[in-house]
């Protein structure tokens, strides 16, 4: 739990850049935002998504790893929760071809650079 501590935001930067977000799937462990009953919890979603291919799994970790992120800009009071908390503008960026792509990628910056901002800030202590 000692690595939700301000000195160890530049770990969890480097360790996003690196594992390309799936780093925030432990983060997300730390900071106590998995639901009991979700999506994510039920074997049988991730049994077909395997069995219809790889592409369906990978899209399946995708959705989970973006859902679990904004959970943790949410618990960590990352400002705009208002607007990326909702699937509305994510489902919007996806189907709008360019711009919305763009979008999409500029959301995905957004949420996990101000986590490690925020736990700059010291806003992971209070989870210890």
């Amino acid at each position: 739990m000692t690595l939700l501590k301000r000195k160890y935001c530049w770990f969890w930067l480097l360790l996003n850049i690196l594992t390309g977000s799936i780093s925030n799937l432990f983060l997300g462990k730390l900071l106590n935002v998995y639901e009991k009953d979700a999506w994510y919890t039920k074997w049988y979603y991730w049994a077909l998504g395997l069995f219809l291919g790889f592409l369906p799994a990978l899209i399946m970790l995708f959705i989970l790893i973006i859902e679990v992120t904004v959970k943790i800009c949410v618990k960590l009071e990352v400002p705009g929760s208002d607007l990326y908390t909702l699937p509305y503008p994510w489902i919007v960026c996806i189907i709008i071809p360019i711009i919305g792509w763009a979008l999409f990628v500029i959301l995905l910056i957004y949420t996990n650079l101000w986590y490690a901002i925020k736990l700059l800030q010291g806003k992971g202590e209070k989870y210890i």
